[in-house]
């Protein structure tokens, strides 16, 4: 498990909510790789479900702060923007750390949540937020990315690339990489959006796991009306603030149904997500098609051709045309630290109202504790995160 990258996770999906549960399940027996080889072999690729999320990861509440509520330029300050231009996405939207996945990221981590979530296939998806008083709504349909808010009354038209539109380059480029075949939607569009299923939190979990995670069974559960073994990973090191995490996996289908993540020497999940309804058949394909209401103020965008490199036609073709930010990590396990360097924080951030709210000032700069994972970010904008003790932070800053 890359523990270095959990607040990426925790912030794209954290859940909660009172689910369905039974200890008298009686399914066949099977051993703990079994179980999580089931998982890795799912091929469910159509649902309708709802998700319920939450957090207790001793944060104050924060109003909402989605992508375009209300208060999120307020919150974030002048310079807050969604950083997406006609032309793609600006620099500012390529950084993680800019205003729509910050927003993301504080509400997830403040609030509970209800997600209704639809697939059919790599090409059509729908998440639906439930807000107390509206609703968010991204859809993709092919080529076709909506998204709505209700509260505002705002929605973008975004239109991506044509397989006619690409690069004739890229063919190539499957031929050696497939996972070319079936493109992400650009993540500028909606941070994290359609990773807020179990599915793609428990993928997160089990990325990479090695002896430093100790794989056993609790007792079969039910979650959805659906029969599921419990897969447990704990981690072998005393170091890292994470005690136990639970993936509650389908009988039937090796689909994660539920996760929870608890914190080390406590009893109750700090993040719990999973489905409360879930109906595998194909949903309809009306569910994908949308209409703005009338009145709604409605803004349309182009995503360009993704472009390779002249020379790009290997295996590293894709690396090229996505290059990650620079990052170094220290330690292993479940106690990595991910450092990246001075600048990479804008100090305007942090100085945001939202963000300075969960801030505390450290002798090393600011810190945001959680019950799960820590943020360090220093006075020249450097950032040290992982699921550690402030202190293992900032003896990784001053080693620096």
């Amino acid at each position: 498990m890359p523990a270095a990258a959990m607040p990426a996770v925790i912030a794209a999906a954290v859940l909660a909510g009172p689910l369905q549960a039974s200890s008298t399940v009686d399914l066949p027996h099977r051993t703990p790789q079994q179980v999580l080889a089931l998982m890795a072999g799912n091929t469910v690729h159509q649902l309708s479900g709802t998700v319920q999320e939450s957090a207790r990861l001793g944060l104050p509440q924060l109003p909402d702060l989605g992508p375009g509520s209300p208060g999120q330029r307020a919150s974030l300050g002048p310079g807050a923007s969604s950083g997406a231009t006609a032309g793609g996405t600006s620099a500012a939207a390529r950084n993680p750390l800019k205003a729509a996945t910050i927003t993301r990221l504080l509400g997830f981590l403040t609030g509970p949540h209800t997600v209704r979530v639809y697939l059919d296939g790599a090409g059509r998806q729908r998440v639906q937020v439930l807000d107390k008083l509206a609703e968010r709504d991204l859809i993709h349909n092919g080529t076709t990315v909506w998204t709505y808010n209700s509260a505002t009354n705002k929605a973008t038209e975004t239109t991506l690339p044509g397989p006619g539109m690409r690069n004739p380059r890229l063919h190539n480029a499957k031929m050696h990489n497939p996972k070319l075949h079936n493109p992400k939607l650009p993540r500028a569009l909606a941070p994290g959006a359609f990773e807020q299923t179990p599915s793609a939190l428990a993928a997160e979990l089990v990325k990479g796991l090695d002896p430093t995670t100790q794989l056993s069974l609790g007792p079969n559960t039910k979650v959805a009306k659906r029969g599921a073994y419990e897969l447990q990973l704990i981690p072998r090191t005393t170091k890292t603030l994470i005690g136990k995490v639970t993936i509650a996996v389908d009988a039937a289908t090796g689909l994660p149904l539920r996760v929870t993540v608890t914190a080390r020497g406590q009893d109750s999940a700090a993040v719990d997500i999973g489905f409360s309804t879930l109906d595998l058949a194909a949903p309809p394909a009306s569910t994908f098609m949308f209409t703005p209401p009338p009145g709604t103020s409605v803004t349309r965008r182009t995503v360009p051709a993704p472009k390779l490199h002249p020379h790009a036609v290997g295996p590293r073709a894709h690396a090229r045309t996505h290059a990650a930010p620079k990052v170094d990590t220290s330690g292993t396990g479940w106690a990595a630290i991910t450092e990246a360097p001075a600048g990479t924080v804008p100090s305007d951030l942090t100085a945001a109202p939202a963000v300075a709210r969960l801030l505390q000032p450290v002798p090393g700069g600011h810190a945001l504790s959680t019950a799960l994972f820590t943020v360090l970010i220093t006075p020249g904008g450097a950032l040290y995160a992982g699921a550690v003790p402030l202190a293992a932070l900032e003896q990784a800053a001053a080693a620096r």
